[in-house]
């Protein structure tokens, strides 16, 4: 079968062949040399549309994926108009756009739209305080990774992510806007040909992440995997597997991912969904937690692919290849009582990821993928800092699988 990845990276590249490998499918991919880490305002993304179209087409493409944002809307595109099975392009961009996503929803967090080229700073800190308050939260609606979000504990924080914000959006739009014209109607949806920010109230408590998919109409449950903060920040530690949540917390996960999935119109395709698990009072026997939802993605949480390969024995992009052609997955996961993690190597500093990061030392550790170059500047666009790298360890226990982390991290970080 031809199958075709926009947008692939290196990573993907190498993970796809073992699946070639493994099922003898042909996987096509179009060269896009784009930067995960910074907007690349030169790249045309409308001329790349067209590419991955004309591939597709000459290559007899029977199924079409993505495990990146940007990637999965293109993936819809072709799907819509080759006739491929797959989610719509409006579902994609609903899951993608955060304002327009949360309009669908019937629970959502309290937001407000800023709109960077009709903003006057200090009214509009005093508006925030009014109508969400502080501390509160301002990103864009359609970043990932936690790109040009910050917590803002009152009015003097406005300022500086506002600048950042002026500086960065609309070399990062010049990348989605042409996407977003080709997928929906501009005229439902006004706000997507303008710079703007969502502030948000602010929510805090353990996250989650369920990976699931819809395939003709019915949802099925994939993975619930944790997100663990640094102790005293909301910068992530790592992600690990499986949940520590309770049985009836992980229902309502499920249901809650499902419910947003059917919101925005979702279906037949892989999609993951992040949550807040805040704790209720404990009088509430029934309903031990409120679910609140962060995001929908319409596409596979591909970076956890390794997680589930060692904790639920599952190749995770063979099922995205299957659910892409519009078939069930052959194979499904099957918890195998290992304990996973994968963890992140932060910078909050700003300099050259050398000053930070012993890429010597990392030849000792081949479990280490460095994200950046040496040589490479870097500096904090969010609260996040700059993941330097990844690595996963697996065990009997959470405690055994970050006591070994930290003596990795004790090895190859510096203070900088």
């Amino acid at each position: 079968m031809n199958v075709l990845v926009p947008f692939a990276d290196e990573s993907d590249r190498a993970a796809f062949a073992q699946v070639a490998a493994a099922t003898g499918d042909r996987f096509h991919f179009v060269d896009a040399e784009l930067s995960h880490w910074r907007p690349s305002p030169d790249f045309d993304a409308a001329a790349y549309l067209i590419r991955c179209l004309d591939v597709a087409r000459r290559e007899k493409v029977e199924a079409v994926l993505s495990t990146h944002d940007l990637g999965d809307l293109v993936a819809a595109i072709v799907a819509r108009e080759l006739g491929l099975p797959g989610p719509t392009p409006e579902s994609v961009f609903l899951c993608l756009h955060k304002h327009y996503g949360r309009l669908r929803e019937s629970n959502p967090v309290r937001s407000e739209v800023l709109d960077l080229d009709d903003l006057d700073d200090g009214q509009t800190a005093a508006r925030i305080a009014e109508t969400i308050g502080f501390p509160c939260y301002v990103k864009p609606p359609w970043l990932k990774i936690g790109l040009l979000g910050f917590r803002l504990d009152g009015p003097a924080d406005l300022a500086p992510a506002l600048a950042l914000a002026r500086r960065d959006l609309p070399l990062w739009a010049r990348q989605y806007r042409p996407l977003f014209e080709a997928a929906i109607d501009l005229e439902k949806y006004p706000l997507v040909r303008r710079d703007i920010l969502l502030v948000e109230e602010y929510v805090d408590g353990p996250q989650v992440t369920v990976e699931g998919f819809l395939f003709r109409g019915e949802f099925h449950l994939w993975a619930i995997t944790d997100t663990n903060p640094c102790a005293g920040s909301r910068a992530i530690d790592n992600f690990s597997l499986p949940t520590r949540h309770s049985e009836a917390t992980q229902r309502d996960l499920a249901r809650a991912a499902e419910e947003i999935a059917r919101e925005v119109g979702f279906d037949d395709g892989f999609f993951n969904a992040e949550f807040w698990c805040l704790p209720q009072d404990a009088s509430t026997e029934l309903r031990p937690m409120e679910i609140r939802l962060i995001e929908i993605n319409g596409r596979a949480a591909a970076c956890f692919s390794e997680l589930y390969r060692g904790c639920l024995d599952v190749s995770h992009l063979s099922a995205l290849v299957d659910l892409a052609a519009g078939r069930f997955p052959r194979a499904l996961p099957r918890p195998n009582g290992r304990v996973g993690g994968q963890f992140n190597l932060l910078s909050f500093g700003r300099g050259r990821t050398c000053e930070f990061l012993d890429f010597e030392a990392t030849r000792e550790f081949p479990e280490v993928i460095p994200f950046r170059e040496p040589d490479e500047e870097i500096e904090p666009v969010s609260e996040f800092g700059t993941v330097l790298g990844q690595f996963e360890l697996f065990g009997a226990s959470y405690e055994e699988i970050h006591a070994r982390a930290e003596i990795v991290r004790g090895r190859l970080l510096r203070m900088g």
